[in-house]
């Protein structure tokens, strides 16, 4: 068992875990790219399931763009010399186009 990968699980699954349980489910399904079927089930997990589920060892998460599109965006971005503030700017507006689109 990676200690990583189930320390990434847990953080993610537990954050997802407390903004439903808080009702900010629209915001878990914004921010963490759950779907209304993995929040109605998140709802319902206690915590000791939620560490089992981290203990997969595979990422429980995977990034809502394709792949393709994330390669065009590192080919396509300006290299270092670019503040870091602009560069942030770039890649979350990114993320936040359906599919990662360009």
């Amino acid at each position: 068992m990676d200690e990583n990968i189930y320390n990434l699980n847990l953080d993610y699954l537990i954050l997802a875990h407390a903004l439903i349980q808080s009702g900010r489910k629209q915001q878990a399904m914004v921010r963490l790219g759950l779907t209304p079927e993995a929040v109605t089930i998140w709802a319902k997990m206690p915590i000791d399931q939620l560490k089992v589920l981290a203990r997969s060892d595979v990422l429980s998460f995977a990034p809502r763009f394709p792949v393709n599109s994330w390669r065009t965006f590192l080919r396509n971005e300006p290299m270092v010399s670019e503040p870091f503030e602009q560069r942030a700017l770039r890649l979350r507006m990114f993320l936040s186009k359906p599919g990662g689109q360009s």
